[in-house]
C-alpha cells in the first residue's frame, strides 16, 4: 500500500501549466527541507516558470512511517502523489536514494516523466565506499538519551558528542542531526522523525540495492549529475546508464562529494535549469 507522502509545493501567480511541474526527493537521511533554497531558485528561474513539488520519502521528513521501504515501495508513493495532484507527466529530481526511486519511476512508469535528473548515484548494484558505515550510524542513532528537558540546541550538542565517537566528519553529524526533533504532544521528548528501525532492517535489500531490471528503458531526456570527488557513478557504470537510459548525459562537477547539490549549489543550479530549460 503507498504512504501518503508530505511535500511543500513552490508556485506563485507567474506559475504556468503550459510545462510539466519538477518533483524533487531527497537521499537517505534527508527530508524535503533540505532542498528549500534550490526548489526556490528552480521555481525562480524555470521558462517558462514551472510548479515545483520537494516531497519527503516514506520513513522520512514530516511523511508516515512504515516497516516496509523498498524503491518499489517509493514508486508507488511517487505514483500516488500524481494522482493526488492531478499530474500528467513531471520532470523528476531525486539524489542517491531518491534518484533510484525517481529511475525506477521512469523505468516503470515512462508516460508520467518528461525529463529526469538523477544526482550521484547510478542503477549498478551497491554504493559509494562513504555508504558502508549507514547501519552503524542507524544504530549509534537509536543509543542517543536526551532527557525531555533539555531545549533543542542542548539536545543537538548532546547527540553531537555522542555521535563523534562514531563519525569523525561534522558535516556528517549536523547533517543526521537535522533529524533530531521534539515532540511536544508526548511529554516534550526528542526523537528522530526518520525511522530508524524500518531504516536498518531494509538497509540492504531496500536501499544499497538497486532493482535488478530486463526488458525496460526510459527514452527520455536524462541528465546524471555526479560529484567529481564522489565514487557513486563509477567509469564501469556507463554501460548500464546507457543500456537503461540511451538518452542520457552524465556531468561531473570538479570538487564535488556526494552532496553535489549542497556542496556546489550554484554549478548544479546551472546544470539543472539548463537541462530543464534547453
Amino acid at each position: 500500500m503507498p504512504v501518503p507522502l508530505a511535500f511543500t509545493r513552490y508556485e506563485n501567480n507567474s506559475t504556468t501549466d503550459d510545462a510539466p511541474p519538477v518533483l524533487v526527493l531527497h537521499g537517505l537521511f534527508g527530508s524535503k527541507s533540505n532542498w528549500n533554497s534550490l526548489a526556490k531558485a528552480f521555481h525562480k528561474n524555470t521558462k517558462p516558470i514551472r510548479k515545483i513539488y520537494a516531497i519527503d520519502a516514506r520513513n522520512h521528513g514530516d511523511s508516515p512511517h512504515t516497516g516496509e521501504h523498498s524503491y518499489e515501495h517509493m514508486v508507488e508513493d511517487l505514483v500516488a502523489v500524481y494522482k493526488t495532484l492531478g499530474i500528467q507527466q513531471a520532470s523528476i529530481i531525486g539524489h542517491s536514494m531518491g534518484g533510484r526511486a525517481m529511475m525506477l519511476l521512469a523505468l516503470k512508469y515512462p508516460h508520467l516523466v518528461e525529463k529526469a535528473i538523477i544526482v550521484d548515484i547510478s542503477p549498478s548494484p551497491g554504493l559509494g565506499t562513504s555508504n558502508t558505515n549507514i547501519p552503524l550510524f542507524l544504530q549509534s542513532m537509536k543509543m542517543i538519551q536526551i532527557s525531555p528537558d533539555q531545549t533543542i540546541h542542548q539536545a543537538r550538542k548532546i547527540a553531537d558528542d555522542q555521535l563523534s565517537r562514531i563519525i569523525a566528519e561534522k558535516p556528517l553529524r549536523d547533517f543526521l542531526i537535522t533529524n533530531l526533533v521534539k515532540n511536544d504532544e508526548d511529554s516534550g521528548k526528542f526523537h528522530w522523525r526518520i525511522n530508524l528501525e524500518s531504516l536498518e532492517r531494509n538497509f540492504h535489500t531496500g536501499v544499497a540495492q538497486f532493482p535488478t531490471l530486463s526488458g525496460v528503458k526510459f527514452d527520455g531526456p536524462t541528465l546524471f549529475i555526479a560529484g567529481g570527488r564522489s565514487d557513486y557513478v563509477k567509469p564501469k557504470d556507463v554501460p548500464l546508464i546507457k543500456t537503461l537510459f540511451p538518452n542520457s548525459d552524465i556531468k561531473y562537477v570538479k570538487d564535488a562529494g556526494h552532496w553535489v547539490h549542497s556542496e556546489k549549489s550554484a554549478e548544479f543550479s546551472k546544470l539543472v535549469l539548463d537541462f530543464l530549460n534547453g
